[in-house]
Order: C-alpha cells, then sequence, then structure tokens
C-alpha cells in the first residue's frame, strides 16, 4: 500500500492493507467474490498492514475457513474463504497458464530450499517470468545472483521484473547499480530504481533511496526525501527504515527534534516487522535512550539489559549492519559497567566486554579498553596495553584514540618515544573531528 496506489483507490493517506492484484479462476477468492483492487485489511482475526503481513496471515494456516475482512468502493465486508488443497489446486493453475500460479508454485518450492527443489523451482520462476509474472522474475533474478556464469540473465530478469512492475525486482536491479554487480556502478541510476521500488511498495527500496537521500549518493544530499521515504519504509514494514528516521527525530535532522518519537521509532525498529527481523541498530538506540534520558527517564538497569540481549545476539544475515551493532552494544555494556551508577560496577567484567566488543571490530570498545588499562581499574595499569588498544581505536576511525595514542607517543608512554608519529596521529584525529587534536597541531 503506497501513496500512489491510495490514491487510485481513493483511500486516506494512513490507510493500511494489501491491496489483491490477481484473483485465480475457480479457487477459493474467485468463489468468495474478491476481485482485484479490493484491499484485505484482516485475515482470521489478524490486522493486515502490508504484503509481509498478509503472507504470514495467508499461508501456513489450518485447512480450514478463514473469515477475510475485505474494503471495497468505501465499505467494508466479511468474507468466507473456504480451504482447498495449496500443491495441487497452484499446480492445475499453472498447467492453465497462470503465470503468476507458476511463480507461486516456484516460491513453495524454493521456501523449502535445497536438493532438486531450487533447480526445480528456477525453471518455473524462468516460465513465469517468460509468461509475464513480475515476480517470477524478480526471483529469477535472485536465484541466479549466486551464479556468476549467468549474471547476464541475472540482470535481464531483475530489468523485466521492474519493468513488469514488480518493486522487489527494481530492488534487486537497483542493488546491482549501486553495487556495481554485474553492471557498471550507477549510484544515481539505482537511486531512480530505488525509488520506483518504492513506489511500488517495496519496503528495502524506500528505505534504500531515503538512505541514498541522506547520504547525498545518487544526487545532491535531501534531507526532507530521506525522512519522507524512511516513513514510507517504516510503514511497510522495513525495521531499518524506522531506526533510521528515529535518528532523524533524535537529533532533529530534516524535523523538528521529538525525542519521544525518536524512541518510540527505535522501539519499532528493535522489535522488528513480517517484513524485516529485529534491527540491532534500533535496540542498541533503546539501550542508549535509557541511558541517557532520551524520550524516557534514565534507567542504566534497563539500558544494561537491552545493551546485554544485543550483546549476545547471534548476528542474523538478514538484519543490515547487525555484526556492529551488537559488537558496539557490547562496547556500551562494557562502559557501563566500568562507570555506570545505577548498575553494580564490575570494571573487569566491563573490561573483559570492552574487549569483546573491540575484537569485534568496534573502535568505541577499543578505546574502552585502553582507558581501563591506563586508570588501573579491571586490570593492572599497562601502558603498553593501552597504547595497543588506542592504536585499535585510532584505526577502527575513533578520533580521540588518535589523539590519546599521540600523547603516548609524545611522551613515550607504553611505546617508544617518537614525535614525529605523535604529529601524524593529531593530523589524523583531526581529520576525524577530535577538535582538541587541531589545537595540539597548531601549536
Amino acid at each position: 500500500m503506497t501513496p500512489p496506489i491510495r490514491k487510485k483507490l481513493g483511500l486516506p493517506a494512513d490507510f493500511g492493507g494489501a491491496v489483491v492484484t490477481d484473483v485465480w479462476p475457480g479457487g477459493p477468492a474467485a468463489a468468495a467474490g474478491l476481485r482485484p483492487d479490493d484491499v484485505i485489511e484482516e485475515i482470521g482475526g489478524s490486522r493486515i498492514a502490508n504484503d509481509c503481513d498478509f503472507d504470514d496471515a495467508a499461508f501456513h494456516r489450518v485447512c480450514g475457513p478463514a473469515r477475510v475482512a475485505v474494503w471495497r468502493s468505501g465499505a467494508r465486508s466479511d468474507v468466507i474463504l473456504d480451504a482447498t488443497e495449496e500443491t495441487s489446486f497452484i499446480a492445475k493453475a499453472c498447467q492453465d497458464g497462470s503465470a503468476d500460479a507458476c511463480f507461486r508454485e516456484g516460491w513453495l518450492l524454493w521456501s523449502r530450499k535445497g536438493g532438486p527443489n531450487v533447480a526445480r523451482a528456477l525453471e518455473l520462476f524462468t516460465a513465469s517470468c517468460k509468461a509475464g509474472s513480475g515476480r517470477g522474475c524478480a526471483y529469477e533474478a535472485l536465484q541466479l545472483m549466486d551464479e556468476p556464469e549467468r549474471s547476464s540473465d541475472s540482470v535481464a530478469a531483475a530489468e523485466r521484473s521492474c519493468h513488469l512492475g514488480d518493486g522487489g525486482g527494481c530492488a534487486h536491479l537497483a542493488f546491482l547499480y549501486a553495487t556495481g554487480k554485474f553492471v557498471t556502478r550507477d549510484d544515481h541510476h539505482a537511486a531512480t530504481l530505488y525509488g520506483k521500488a518504492c513506489d511500488l511498495g517495496d519496503p528495502q527500496g524506500c528505505y534504500n533511496v531515503g538512505l541514498m537521500a541522506e547520504d547525498g549518493r545518487g544526487g545532491p544530499r535531501d534531507v526532507a526525501r530521506a525522512v519522507s521515504r524512511y516513513e514510507e519504509a517504516c510503514s511497510l514494514g522495513s525495521s531499518t527504515g524506522c531506526t533510521n528516521l528515529g535518528y532523524l527525530y533524535e537529533h532533529g535532522t530534516g524535523v523538528r527534534t521529538d525525542k519521544g518519537k525518536a524512541l518510540a521509532l527505535y522501539r519499532r525498529g528493535c522489535e522488528g516487522t513480517s517484513c524485516q527481523p529485529s534491527n540491532l541498530g534500533g535496540c542498541v538506540n533503546v539501550g542508549r535512550a535509557y541511558r541517557d534520558g532520551i524520550g524516557v527517564p534514565v534507567d542504566e538497569a534497563q539500558a544494561a539489559t537491552i545493551f546485554r540481549e544485543a550483546c549476545d545476539r547471534p548476528v542474523n544475515r538478514d538484519d543490515i549492519h547487525a555484526a556492529e551493532n551488537g559488537a558496539r552494544a557490547c562496547s556500551l555494556l562494557g562502559a557501563l559497567d566500568t562507570a555506570g551508577d545505577g548498575i553494580a560496577k564490575d570494571p573487569g567484567k566491563g573490561l573483559e566486554l570492552s574487549v569483546r566488543g573491540c575484537d569485534r571490530g568496534d573502535a568505541f570498545g577499543c578505546f574502552n579498553a585502553a582507558a581501563a588499562y591506563t586508570s588501573g581499574e579491571g586490570a593492572p595499569a599497562d601502558r603498553a596495553k593501552a597504547a595497543h588498544y588506542l592504536d585499535l581505536a585510532c584505526k577502527g576511525g575513533d578520533g580521540e584514540g588518535c589523539f590519546d595514542l599521540g600523547v603516548a607517543y609524545e611522551k613515550g608512554n607504553g611505546v617508544a618515544l617518537d614525535r614525529r608519529r605523535a604529529s601524524q596521529l593529531f593530523a589524523t584525529a583531526c581529520q576525524l573531528g577530535f577538535a582538541e587534536a587541531c589545537k595540539k597541531r597548531a601549536r
């Protein structure tokens, strides 16, 4: 459900649901009188906000009748859909010439993964694509992305999918141009394709076009456009879209600062949606909110609980930047254990967690570990180890870490005295935005 679709159907701006695009002859939907452009609002009592909710509510049900709430021409009605045996019905619909049924037959095989299912699924995706199914083309392109020898076929399938009006296909094609995979990298074209994917209802298309607008990739930086697209992404089910939008509200970037709304959006990102799993970045920001009192009273114990869960959570490949956010959660928890006032202080545990975050690539954890070895909290003071962790923090882009390492070289603390190296580190710290280093360099 996107703004263009709401406008076409004459629906309010906040209207949710999933729009019927096709009704297969002889099936339960046809028997119940459903038509294209009907909007499904509920299935079996479950509210439907988008097509991911539809999939969750409609598939894997017990084989029995289902009550479906339908909006049509300004009125809502309830209809009962009787169940039918899925596999044979869809196979017959495919044989009878329904391109989307052939896609669905392939999707059912593909979702089981492994063995001959994958090859047969690809055959069905290819056949459905040739017969005019945009989703079939999108899944053909997706499956062929892992076969470099068929790169041209993958690109062609994604192009056809987008041409047929499938948002997922446009997003796949945009990804190829954004990364330069199989095609010459073209950020402007990628941003245009992500925008089209968003207009067609693809949540990750909305997230990515918002991200490119915020970063100024593919065109001038446009924060207002980023806000608008993140809003659409979040409403369509992109948990990362909710998280990024929360960050803009927290800092008043492109919108009026609203800490309460920022926290609510971070929570939506952390909770995840039917379209995308929990976003660890959202969880880390919820933890920060409790630590710092952003839209909620300070509660370091609650912050620690949230950071701990995020630190210990296995990495989900479908969650953008999950590894980095998990590492940052460990570092933040380590900092609380070292210096937190609202929780039991355990400097040794804090150092262990900071090192854990550092080992997983988080520069803040490296800086925390260096501070612990400098002060002797959590372990005996050790200037050489402190310098080691400052070096890791600096290499990870921490300006203050570069500055402190420069001071160590300037004074010979834990490293051999080297004023030239110190000067280089002060310059790096200044470039990374640590203002004190700029003054030091000037002197």
